[in-house]
């Protein structure tokens, strides 16, 4: 699982300027915007008639500001788009193996424009699920 988190991180960082975290190192504060946060969501572990393989859902969140920032939201549309320079669904689906760590993925939804209260400071974020499937 952690392979498909530093996957994610590779996808993410090709979006110019974003501040990328894998789910092994998640900072206790955060300075920097925009950043992503990559955390395991709910899993699966199935298997069917002929196949071993685990279904993975990874939390992608995006991290622009402080909360008392409400004209943020305008800045967040590119990357909730479904292409673009910006787009994290663009990103993600531009290598659905995630440098090799998986057999696919898709991103599943965005769950809007919302808040995140992390390291005591609440911040404006948008958040995405992302599907995996892996050995």
């Amino acid at each position: 699982m952690i392979g498909i988190g530093d996957g994610l991180k590779t996808r993410l960082r090709t979006i110019q300027g974003l501040r990328v975290f894998a789910t092994k190192e998640l900072p206790d504060q955060i300075n920097q915007f925009p950043s992503a946060l990559i955390l395991p969501g709910e899993t699966a572990y199935v298997t069917t008639l002929s196949s071993d393989n685990a279904d993975y859902n990874f939390r992608v969140i995006l991290v622009f500001s402080r909360a008392d920032s409400p004209s943020t939201a305008s800045k967040m549309l590119p990357y909730i788009a479904t292409e673009g320079s910006k787009s994290v669904v663009e990103a993600i689906h531009g290598d659905v193996t995630l440098d090799g760590n998986a057999q696919t993925c898709k991103v599943i939804r965005n769950m809007g424009i919302g808040a995140l209260s992390w390291g005591g400071h609440t911040y404006m974020s948008t958040e995405f699920l992302v599907q995996v499937w892996a050995d």
